[in-house]
């Protein structure tokens, strides 16, 4: 029967145990020798291999006839083919007859028969009952490529290290199980090898000596492990760090962090998966990374919507929270409850949350694109973009969203089918059942484009009410928002429709300045005594300023003819009808007809000023 190949170092020496008790069973005298062979044959049918030789310088007896010191002890092991398996050297070792033991407190050396494995230490005991082997001080292995790689028994998976490389493995003490295969080096463990390093309290190695090939390694207390994923070398730190060579993956739990460049993270547990190049958190996973690229921009789109965007710094970052995530050289994928804070000199700048997130970066880690999905909220202080997904290209800062897209800036909000924000020039483009929802008063008294209350001045509109422009699309800048096609305003005193609307918009609270309204222009108001009031025409704009000392709040309608009617009543009728909403008057220059009243008769309202220019 062929013997099992993983009786390592000290294992051949035990077949001195042969030759020995032999003798004192049947009552020989054993006396000093020199230069002594000793060789073991396997089992019939292999009867005329030679399955282990052992050679030494010297062996002498010890008093009492059972421990005998080997001197330059040399010992070969070989398979069932002939196949050099082990070569073991002490230059003195004791045998224990009784306990079938060996040990010396000097030097081991032992290496593979083909020379891809070698161990070295000092002090050592091997027990034959059990098959293992036990070194007590400076040991040092090195393990070649070819085994490392899985080149001893079957396709190389050029796992942690490339074929010319080798790892060395040092400790204080080391132990290994025959029948398991398995070796375990204790304090102060050190490995180092090409493509990684690592240092722990223990190592076990599963490296069973009949397959030649590494097959595992775990690593325990305060581990750290130094890792090339790619071209990327990544530190990991953790209590527990198992590594598979058929999968070429580090697994790390216990508290497990790690870092790589400029981007470090965390979570419950860590894989790094040198084959497709990638490290995976799972569980409460945290990842802390530059918040701008190269080229400047941003990581996350900040809503500001009306305001100008803050200076770029050197001090800004992001922070990611989700239940897993994936990263790879130029790409990362967070899932599950992810949470997205950018930070600028040590103050939020934007936040983020969606279900799943996936970001593509460059090869100098600039983003190149975010896309978030699912529940997508983006905010910034008093703003706020939500959708189904939102799409963020970094090379441009575009973002897309869609979804049932929603966008919120202070008191003012808006959704449409699809809304594109410019981050840099601070745009956004709103499209199809686009709708604008703002405070009624930041649209004037009387909605802004139409006359103010003709008769008298309004007693205010009430601060909780709003207005509500809808179009199909529209575009928002930090100066005026444009509607396009289709545009009505449903405001508390008034409504309105046009195919085009400028508005000049101050920052969010303020009071629009300037409303420019074209093509087929109609509006119907009520003043503040129930007054009826309906206008048409091509154009209206409106106009409103505030000074120290006065407002001027005024609108011109033009058309062919422009046309203001109170009920069935005509009141204005010209090409240029001029509202001066501040005092309440109409002027209409040139040809114009004016008819009818307003309603029951009043002191308190001017007359309509009535002009006629020369011709």
């Amino acid at each position: 029967m062929e013997s099992k190949p993983g009786n390592l170092c000290l294992t051949a020496l035990v077949v001195i145990g042969l030759v020995t008790p032999a003798a004192l069973l049947h009552g020989q005298k054993v006396v000093e020798g020199k230069g002594f062979k000793f060789a073991e044959y396997y089992d019939p049918p292999h009867e005329t291999q030679m399955k282990s030789l052992l050679e030494g310088a010297k062996a002498v007896p010890q008093p009492g006839g059972r421990i005998f010191q080997i001197t330059d002890a040399r010992l070969q092991t070989f398979r069932v083919t002939g196949e050099g398996e082990l070569v073991v050297e002490a230059p003195e070792c004791s045998y224990d007859a009784n306990e079938r033991s060996v040990s010396s407190a000097g030097p081991l050396r032992l290496r593979t028969g083909d020379g891809r494995f070698y161990l070295e230490g000092e002090g050592f005991l091997w027990q034959q009952t059990n098959s293992s082997l036990h070194v007590s001080n400076r040991v040092h292995t090195v393990v070649h490529s070819e085994v490392a790689s899985g080149q001893g028994a079957g396709p190389s998976t050029n796992a942690l290290v490339p074929a010319a490389g080798e790892i060395h493995i040092l400790s204080d003490q080391f132990d290994y199980a025959v029948k398991s295969g398995q070796a375990v080096y204790r304090e102060d463990v050190r490995v180092s090898g090409t493509n990684m390093t690592l240092t722990a309290g223990t190592l076990t190695v599963d490296l069973p000596m009949g397959d030649r090939r590494l097959q595992s390694l775990i690593a325990t207390e305060n581990v750290a492990v130094d890792y090339l994923i790619g071209r990327t070398r990544t530190q990991a730190r953790g209590q527990r760090a198992s590594y598979a060579a058929d999968t070429d993956q580090l697994h790390i739990t216990g508290q497990p962090t790690w870092r790589a460049d400029q981007r470090e993270g965390r979570g419950d547990e860590l894989l790094l998966d040198r084959k497709i190049g990638s490290f995976t958190a799972a569980g409460h996973a945290w990842l802390k990374m530059p918040g701008q690229g190269a080229a400047g921009s941003s990581f996350l789109p900040s809503p500001t919507l009306g305001a100008t965007p803050g200076p770029r710094t050197t001090n800004q970052f992001v922070e990611i929270l989700s239940d897993t995530y994936v990263i790879r050289t130029n790409s990362a994928v967070f899932g599950d409850d992810v949470r997205v804070k950018e930070w600028r000199d040590d103050k939020l700048q934007g936040k983020m949350s969606c279900a799943l997130l996936t970001a593509a970066f460059s090869g100098t880690n600039e983003l190149q694109q975010l896309v978030a999905e699912k529940d997508v909220s983006i905010e910034s202080e008093t703003n706020r973009f939500s959708a189904g997904r939102a799409v963020y290209t970094g090379t441009n800062g575009m973002l897309v969203l869609t979804e049932d897209p929603a966008w919120q800036a202070g008191a003012r909000q808006g959704r449409g089918d699809v809304i594109l924000v410019d981050v840099p020039r601070n745009e956004m483009f709103v499209h199809t059942n686009a709708t604008m929802r703002l405070p009624a008063d930041e649209l004037g008294k009387s909605g802004g484009i139409g006359p103010a209350a003709l008769r008298k001045p309004s007693s205010g509109i009430v601060s909780n009410q709003f207005a509500v422009i809808s179009a199909e699309e529209y575009a928002v800048g930090p100066e005026k928002g444009r509607f396009q096609r289709h545009v009505r305003i449903d405001h508390p005193q008034m409504k309105w429709a046009a195919e085009s609307v400028t508005a000049w918009m101050p920052a969010v609270g303020g009071r629009i300045a300037r409303i420019v309204a074209e093509e087929a222009v109609a509006f119907d108001l009520i003043d503040d005594r129930g007054q009826k009031v309906h206008g048409t025409g091509d154009k209206a704009v409106y106009s409103y300023q505030q000074t120290t000392t006065a407002t001027n709040e005024t609108m011109e309608l033009t058309g062919s003819p422009a046309v203001l009617t109170a009920s069935t009543n005509i009141i204005g009728r010209n090409n240029v009808v001029l509202l001066n909403l501040t005092t309440h008057t109409i002027t209409a220059p040139g040809r114009y007809t004016i008819r009818g009243t307003l309603a029951s008769s009043t002191t308190d309202s001017p007359p309509a000023q009535k002009r006629k220019r020369k011709r």
